[in-house]
């Protein structure tokens, strides 16, 4: 998972670059910029919906199958103590936790997006200042 996070901060490093001559292109990318960075963030808060969905369903197979594998009689929160310790569903839980990661990376992105309006029209001050 971190090679998404890898991925995503290298061409993040290339959307954050301002100097007096891309400041406006900056500016007018701006929008398009944020909404793909809310896109993956959507796609990945998704993706985690998904697998907990998957995993839910998952642990109830799983349950089942214990309690009529057993030799001796089960409980179902025995039989599902047993599923979640399974590992399918390790596996699912470990690729949740990586997307977490991940969102909240994109969380972060998107707090700096936001903000960069605000430095832009800081720098614009500063080079009006520096012509008077």
């Amino acid at each position: 998972m971190s090679s998404i996070i890898d991925q995503y901060n290298e061409e993040l490093k290339k959307h954050l670059v301002i100097d007096e001559l891309n400041i406006k292109d900056v500016q007018l990318g701006l929008p398009g910029k944020k909404h793909l960075w809310v896109g993956r963030l959507i796609r990945h808060k998704q993706e985690v919906n998904e697998l907990k969905t998957k995993k839910h369903k998952l642990i109830q197979l799983l349950t089942k199958q214990i309690q009529e594998q057993s030799n001796v009689r089960l409980s179902v929160p025995a039989a599902e103590k047993v599923a979640w310790n399974m590992d399918p569903v390790k596996e699912i839980n470990i690729r949740i936790s990586d997307l977490e990661l991940v969102i909240e990376f994109l969380e972060k992105v998107e707090k700096i997006f936001n903000g960069m309006s605000f430095d832009i029209k800081n720098i614009i001050e500063i080079q009006k200042l520096e012509t008077l």
